[in-house]
């Protein structure tokens, strides 16, 4: 549990320093090609989650709501509803950092947080997310896949629809 928080610490400090590196590059000439314009972006995913812990697969449905601030950094938030055995409904909110390297690929990464109800403790998780992006007019759809690491390590996969604003 102690490696969390330094692991979210270490993702932080290189998202700052790689906007940092990205506000110095100045571009090489004066028609490139933008992956992705500044404004908002709102994703949602139907999600299939393994927990390698207790060899269970649940599913879920992930909001991904992100403010791009240029044409390859955003920041924003993910919310996740997590559809447990016997009816029940798990929450978790997540910080979100986004990236995308190229235009066919957004990272997203930071803590995710349960939160704690009558079956499920607090638990704070590592969170990290690979979206594959195919453009279909005015949306994006596409595969993703990520990991959760925290008290448990937990796998997910899916696919997302999106919608920039």
């Amino acid at each position: 549990m102690r490696r969390i928080p330094i692991l979210i610490w270490v993702l932080i400090l290189l998202v700052f320093k790689m906007n940092a590196q990205e506000k110095h590059q100045q571009p090489h000439n004066s028609e490139k090609k933008t992956i992705k314009d500044p404004g908002l972006e709102l994703v949602v995913s139907g999600l299939g989650i393994y927990a390698a812990k207790e060899d269970t697969l649940d599913f879920a449905t992930e909001i991904h709501l992100t403010y791009w601030v240029s044409h390859t950094w955003a920041y924003g938030i993910g919310y996740t509803l997590i559809y447990e055995d016997e009816g029940r409904v798990a929450n978790e909110i997540a910080g979100l950092v986004s990236h995308k390297p190229w235009h066919f690929l957004t990272l997203n990464f930071g803590p995710s947080i349960s939160i704690p109800d009558s079956h499920n403790e607090l638990e704070v998780s590592g969170y990290l997310e690979g979206e594959f992006n195919f453009k279909i007019s005015e949306i994006h759809t596409g595969p993703l896949a990520g990991v959760l690491v925290g008290e448990e390590f937990r796998f997910f996969f899916g696919v997302h629809l999106g919608y920039d604003f």
